[in-house]
């Protein structure tokens, strides 16, 4: 198991994140990992935006080789509760150098691969290293881009949005029952007891670590199906961050990908993916890249359809979807 201790000073500092590219990673562990478990719709996808844009080094990397590990700098910490795609890809390609080789050094030698073993490292991640550890996180954000675009970006409104209802969820049951009982509640093998927060792995997993934290970040996945554990180390090591604890979201009222009522299309779609908290046509507008006008317009229609509520606050008026529009 995994042992994170958490004095006062590290309960002030728990706080949840929602990651884009936390959400690839997620994706590619599983294409790498356990394939069978993701719909055939995800296989199809992830798998044809790898083979396409020919991303050999990510699968390798993000995959987690046969023993399961993969480094964590290609998820790296967010910075804000929502972080865009291009600030997490910068933060790959940036990587600080002796990062990237503590990650890839353990991965090589036993965490994902064994030199000793009949799963060696694969030569083209080999390859690359014999490049420097600086041309692999540069690559790797390249690759992350491509693979991002290319099986992720067109869901990720949807995506977003459960992972958003989900943290808001999960706020409301703090202010109800505590930040203890609500941790308890995030996932199966996730447990607060004594002052320390518990990851319990997987039966035969051999891995058992104690750290001291001053925070922990809390970050929902629907790509995975109980707790991982990211990015926390013991003292010493280079580099160090903020240990992360992927969880998975609980269902929420989102977007089905499949298929366009006639009334919404894909614009509407999106905008009401966005929607499931207050938000204003500015603020809409802003995330998906639109004029105020061209917002306003769709959010007019959704309304006069009863799709949405509209209230005034201050001097804005806010939109929020309702139940019934999913």
């Amino acid at each position: 198991m995994i042992r994170i201790r958490l004095g006062a000073r590290g309960l002030g500092g728990v706080r949840f994140a929602v990651s884009p590219v936390g959400a690839a990673k997620d994706l590619l562990r599983l294409v790498g990992f356990s394939p069978g478990t993701l719909t055939p719709q995800w296989r199809a996808r992830a798998t044809e935006a790898l083979s396409r844009n020919r991303l050999g080094l990510l699968a390798v990397v993000g995959g987690g080789g046969p023993l399961g590990y993969a480094p964590d700098f290609i998820r790296p910490e967010p910075p804000a509760f929502l972080t865009d795609i291009d600030t997490a890809l910068h933060q790959i390609a940036t990587t600080p150098r002796e990062r990237v080789h503590y990650e890839l050094a353990g991965a090589v030698n036993g965490h994902a691969w064994d030199r000793g073993s009949g799963h060696p490292p694969p030569r083209q991640l080999l390859r690359a290293l014999e490049r420097g550890e600086e041309y692999v996180a540069r690559r790797l954000a390249d690759e992350m881009a491509r693979f991002w675009h290319g099986a992720l970006a067109s869901s990720w409104p949807g995506i977003r949005a459960r992972l958003e209802a989900d943290v808001t969820a999960r706020a409301s049951e703090i202010a109800r029952l505590g930040l203890a009982e609500a941790l308890n509640h995030l996932a199966p093998n996730l447990e607060w007891r004594d002052g320390e927060l518990i990851v319990h792995l997987r039966t035969g997993s051999i891995h058992r670590l104690t750290v001291d934290a001053d925070a922990v970040i809390l970050t929902p996945s629907v790509f995975v199906d109980w707790a991982l554990f990211c990015a926390g180390e013991p003292p010493g090591v280079p580099a160090p961050r903020t240990p992360l604890i992927v969880y998975p979201a609980g269902q929420a009222d989102c977007l089905a990908p499949e298929r366009d009522h006639p009334l919404i299309g894909a614009m509407r779609r999106k905008l009401l993916a966005e929607l499931s908290q207050p938000r204003s046509t500015t603020e809409l507008a802003q995330r998906l890249y639109l004029s105020p006008a061209t917002a306003s317009y769709h959010l007019q229609i959704l309304h006069r359809a009863g799709l949405v509520t509209r209230t005034r606050q201050s001097r804005h008026v806010l939109y929020q979807r309702l139940g019934g529009a999913v």
